[in-house]
């Protein structure tokens, strides 16, 4: 009677182990990654949402292969409750585990410099290269949001897996503080002086040219003569073309039908070009009077090279760009 009752023991304990295992393996099976597809696909979390929801939009998504063993691997591992809100890059060829781990993994503030004149589309090299915002997020947001030339070029913290709304936000803010008090002391004009300092800082560096060159392109304004400058080919072979290597200038790059060539078209283009920096505002909104018209930088020395008449810029061009 002992050895039939160890018998059968022994044979539960087996099936037991055998049923415990195949749960076991079956949960562990259900966690590996959906597939070898290693396609990114955005993913955001929003403020306030809870974890089951987000659990069943990654199932929904097919990044995970089950929610309830998405649910128990987070909660076992304590990932449940920290889950960030943010905007992630994910891939199906990513297992449960690492999607938990990468979704709720300490936010990182990363020292994130925005140089001056820089575009929305330059910035968003930037923020994505950081993994702030992923590629395109802030062409996308800046398409629908009227935010080129508001983006004040300083040093940011910024934490990873933002979201544009907390990014733009912060550049915005620095902008009102810094940019708008000079802006503001010449209201009527606010759009026009802002367009023509990312004009401005794209095209010449220090202070006093710089105020030169905005008193020649205001000049220029008031008697219907093109602007002619070359820094607005740039934006729109970023912008259209997707080069960021803007020189060498071919003639066929003048003939890009926008508004915003200024070798077509006369007065400002419709929008700036890049964000400006509180020294090119404040250069445009203190242009210098002088008898120049014309002007270009000296590509050894980058100096810039002022001229009275359409012939002695024509000498110039002669002399320091050919």
């Amino acid at each position: 009677m002992n050895k039939q009752l160890k018998f059968f023991t022994n044979k539960l304990f087996l099936l037991s182990a055998i049923i415990a295992f195949l749960i076991v393996g079956s949960f562990f099976y259900e966690l590996r990654a959906v597939s070898s597809d290693s396609a990114n696909k955005i993913f955001e979390i929003s403020p306030g949402e809870g974890f089951f929801e987000i659990a069943g939009r990654l199932k929904d998504e097919k990044l995970i292969r089950s929610t309830k063993a998405f649910e128990i691997y987070s909660a076992v591992r304590g990932l449940a409750g920290i889950i960030k809100p943010g905007v992630y890059e994910l891939s199906a060829n990513l297992s449960a585990f690492e999607i938990a781990e990468i979704l709720s993994e300490s936010a990182n503030e990363i020292e994130t410099v925005i140089p001056d004149g820089a575009s929305v589309y330059d910035i968003d090299v930037i923020l994505s290269t950081k993994k702030i915002l992923p590629a395109g997020f802030l062409i996308a947001f800046s398409q629908k949001n009227d935010i080129e030339g508001k983006l004040y070029p300083d040093t940011y913290k910024f934490f990873e897996h933002s979201s544009p709304e907390a990014v733009v936000g912060k550049l915005l803010e620095n902008f009102r503080v810094k940019a708008e008090p000079l802006l503001n002391k010449d209201p009527t004009h606010y759009k026009q002086n802002l367009i023509l300092a990312s004009l401005v800082q794209k095209e010449v560096p220090g202070e006093a040219d710089s105020r030169i060159v905005a008193g020649i392109l205001k000049k220029r304004l008031s008697v219907g003569m093109k602007l002619d400058v070359d820094a607005t080919i740039c934006y729109l072979k970023k912008t259209l073309r997707g080069q960021f290597s803007c020189y060498p200038l071919v003639p066929e790059d003048f003939k890009i039908d926008s508004p915003y060539n200024t070798y077509l078209h006369a007065g400002l283009p419709p929008g700036p070009i890049g964000n400006p920096n509180k020294e090119a505002i404040n250069a445009v909104m203190n242009a210098t009077p002088s008898p120049y018209w014309f002007y270009l930088s000296d590509p050894k020395t980058g100096k810039t090279i002022f001229s009275k008449t359409l012939d002695e810029q024509s000498a110039n061009r002669r002399i320091y760009l050919q």
